[in-house]
């Protein structure tokens, strides 16, 4: 007798979803690399601008090239989806580079974790994916383990400014509802055209932008250039992988369960601090770390 269609269906589903979250994993992997280069570029003296066009600028002719070799054409299926993502990708980015300057990895990670939290309440808005009850106890202990972790009433004894604090709350929204836009655009539009006019938006964008603000006319003062190429290289490099990855990771699942895959990126952060900064997070990063990543278990019980 043949296969069950049911059973082959969910079968199916459920391989889908295990790509899906692996897929996301190594895109957070490869997201906390190129803050590691991206971090090294911000101390090293080159502004938030600069560093969003290397980000972006040598990933462009290689996605192009990717997109010729698989015979995609380059019009969108579905514009409106794309344009909102490429928008609030590049407000994601902007705050969060500008970010990672002033705090460390594992702080920018926290902050990073309360997208999944966002993209959990927004869902059921934007995507009309069922919220549970559970996820707005998970929103509470979130935002409380964010708190726990930064501890922001005592950022000024710390000579950690508040302002990059908030930014980074912001980059956590408008990197949810880029998130999201990536599902809806992933219906209609392959993984690579999606990458492609984000990477064309931004890059071009952000460069006039520069320009008009008299940048990208030298390097900062004691900045060598083979230095700086390979931190501008594993920067475009990982960042691409990455966004590759990810439009990949939400095309095969449900946008929730693939954002909390972004908790890993917590541990990953300590290693990344340790070796490279030498920064060792104390008790309050770890318990409010334990706590994030206690809210997206609820969100992936509640899915």
């Amino acid at each position: 007798m043949g296969e069950d269609p049911d059973e082959a269906s969910l079968r199916a589903d459920e391989h889908g979803r295990r790509v899906g979250l692996l897929l996301m994993l190594l895109a957070t992997c490869c997201f906390i690399a190129m803050a590691s280069f991206v971090k090294l570029l911000r101390e090293d003296g080159l502004s938030t601008t600069q560093v969003m066009f290397w980000r972006m600028a040598p990933a462009l002719p290689l996605v192009w090239l990717e997109m010729r070799r698989r015979g995609q054409r380059l019009r969108p299926t579905a514009a409106g989806p794309i344009l909102w993502r490429s928008l609030f990708g590049i407000g994601a980015m902007a705050c969060y580079f500008y970010a990672l300057r002033a705090l460390s990895m594992v702080e920018n990670a926290v902050l990073s974790l309360l997208q999944p939290v966002f993209v959990a309440v927004l869902a059921p808005l934007v995507l009309d994916e069922r919220l549970r009850r559970s996820a707005i106890f998970a929103l509470g202990l979130g935002v409380l383990g964010s708190l726990v972790a930064l501890r922001p009433d005592q950022a000024l004894s710390r000579d950690v400014p508040l302002l990059p604090m908030l930014v980074g709350v912001g980059a956590a929204l408008c990197s949810a509802c880029a998130h999201m836009m990536v599902r809806k655009a992933s219906a209609t539009d392959s993984a690579e055209r999606v990458v492609f006019w984000f990477t064309a938006v931004c890059t071009f964008g952000v460069l006039a932008l520069g320009l008009a603000r008299g940048e990208f006319f030298g390097l900062p003062e004691g900045l060598a250039l083979l230095p700086a190429i390979g931190k501008i290289a594993g920067t475009a490099l990982f960042g691409l992988s990455g966004q590759v990855l990810m439009t990949r990771a939400y095309g095969r699942a449900a946008a929730p369960m693939i954002a909390m895959v972004a908790y890993a990126a917590i541990p990953i952060s300590v290693v990344a601090d340790l070796v490279t900064w030498g920064v060792h997070p104390g008790p309050d990063a770890i318990l409010g770390s334990l706590m994030m990543v206690g809210a997206g278990l609820i969100l992936a019980r509640g899915r």
